[in-house]
């Protein structure tokens, strides 16, 4: 992934937002998944005899800043404008963009080091995918593992947000503000491990890869986010 201007990163997308909340899977979890769903001008306008695989299609994903919190306790990024909750925060950019946090390879170690409970959150992950599933009976079910080597530094565990509400053509990113560890707790399903059967670690310098995985029925796509923190 290459470096880029540490700014706010637009991208365009003629598309019209809106907001839905994801239910988190554990009271005391460290992780707070959401996510927002666009639909593009030409969903649904398959030409004539033509016809789309009823399949999850993988776009965009990346680490990038943490956002700020506006004045309605909502992240600023990912952000629509005069769309949802946070649509103020960019609405000096023009209908069919997108804001989120940019994203970068390498990363503070110090600050995503979560050792300790008082440990904050470092950056926000995030990707994007369609959806031309069509399948609202089956349940969306995503899950994000970040290792070291063999040590687990993150794992969510199966997060299910139930039922997946969106028809085919949608557009959807799903994203976290995190960071890596123990969180000063032991055993499995520790820290940022909560929600899974792994142990977490610290986080040390190095290479670390994010796997994410998202699922409806029989449909799974997976993509990787390398990071170095130092």
């Amino acid at each position: 992934m290459k470096k880029s201007l540490l700014l706010p990163v637009v991208v365009i997308m003629a598309i019209v937002a809106f907001t839905v909340g994801g239910q988190q899977a554990l009271a005391q979890s460290p992780h707070h998944l959401q996510f927002k769903v666009v639909s593009p001008a030409q969903a649904d306008r398959v030409p004539k005899g033509a016809k789309e695989k009823p399949v999850l299609e993988q776009l965009m994903a990346g680490f990038g800043v943490l956002p700020p919190v506006d004045g309605g306790g909502n992240d600023e990024w990912p952000c629509f404008p005069n769309q949802n909750a946070n649509g103020a925060d960019c609405s000096t950019i023009a209908t069919g963009g997108v804001v989120v946090g940019q994203p970068a390879f390498t990363q503070s170690l110090s600050a995503c080091d979560a050792n300790s409970a008082s440990s904050a959150n470092c950056g926000q992950i995030f990707w994007f995918y369609e959806d031309d599933t069509g399948d609202t009976t089956d349940d969306l079910v995503i899950s994000v593992v970040i290792k070291q080597g063999k040590n687990y530094i993150l794992d969510t565990g199966a997060y299910d947000f139930g039922p997946n509400p969106f028809p085919a053509g949608s557009v959807v990113v799903i994203y976290d503000d995190t960071a890596f560890g123990t969180l000063g707790q032991t055993g499995p399903g520790n820290g940022f491990c909560a929600g899974s059967t792994e142990t977490c670690v610290n986080p040390i310098s190095g290479k670390a890869t994010a796997t994410v995985t998202t699922t409806v029925g029989t449909s799974t796509i997976k993509t990787e986010i390398n990071m170095f923190l130092e």
